[in-house]
């Protein structure tokens, strides 16, 4: 019997994914040591968002490298910060002409976003809007994007998108945290707290993300606002 052998595609494809996940993996990074130097509220309210942001690696690897067949096998996988930039901005380019393609401005929203562009990721979500406004997960991720870029505030079209999200999943885990930052960034520390309780009973004792939530509770319970540094703290928190 012949034996099975792997398409000529897969490998480069499986080299140049590992490449480009480890090279997002330093933007983040990079992009969270830019935020230290922007005060303690931009950098820590992100350690209340309990899972929002793992799947956009991998979805910004499949824009940069798109489908695998149609990789040259001749052809060098990414091998810097650059050929990441580079690809994300073909892809904009291509979007700005062609417009219609809703798969690739949300494949274009993820990958700004992830990278650190937010204002730039909203606006691609806006443009991907007939999708995304029936999606609880891709809502909360574009609201999430908005309020990255503008200091945490809920806008009146962040409100009327968080709306939209509570009408379709009202129990979703993303929905729940940005409902909590409305209420904190309107000052209603109950409506907040409330929410909150409300996150926490969906996740296991002793999980991570509840600790992560019981802290956020304790902090309001003392008055202080759980998107700051702790005041005793020399380290803000990261998110995970």
């Amino acid at each position: 019997m012949t034996p099975l052998l792997p398409p000529d595609w897969l490998l480069p494809f499986l080299g140049g994914a590992t490449a480009l996940a480890a090279l997002l993996g330093a933007s983040l990074a990079a992009a969270s040591g830019r935020d230290a130097g922007q005060g303690p509220r931009r950098r820590t309210w992100a350690a209340l968002v309990p899972g929002l942001g793992a799947p956009l690696a991998l979805l910004a690897l499949y824009v940069a490298l798109g489908h695998p067949v149609a990789l040259d096998p001749a052809r060098r996988a990414p091998d810097s910060a650059d050929a990441v930039e580079s690809m994300i901005e073909r892809l904009a380019t291509r979007l700005e002409r062609e417009g219609s393609d809703v798969d690739g401005w949300l494949m274009l929203a993820r990958s700004l976003k992830v990278t650190g562009r937010h204002a730039q990721a909203a606006a691609a979500y806006e443009k991907a809007s007939a999708r995304a406004l029936q999606d609880p997960d891709l809502l909360a991720d574009w609201i999430e994007a908005r309020i990255l870029a503008d200091d945490h505030r809920f806008d009146a079209r962040s409100r009327e998108l968080l709306a939209q999200a509570m009408a379709l999943a009202p129990d979703h885990p993303a929905v729940l945290m940005m409902r909590a930052l409305a209420a904190l960034d309107r000052g209603d520390r109950a409506a907040a707290g409330q929410t909150l309780m409300r996150l926490r009973g969906l996740y296991a004792p002793g999980s991570a993300d509840r600790e992560a939530l019981d802290g956020a509770l304790r902090r309001l319970d003392a008055g202080e606002d759980p998107r700051t540094a702790p005041r005793d703290a020399g380290v803000p928190l990261e998110i995970r």
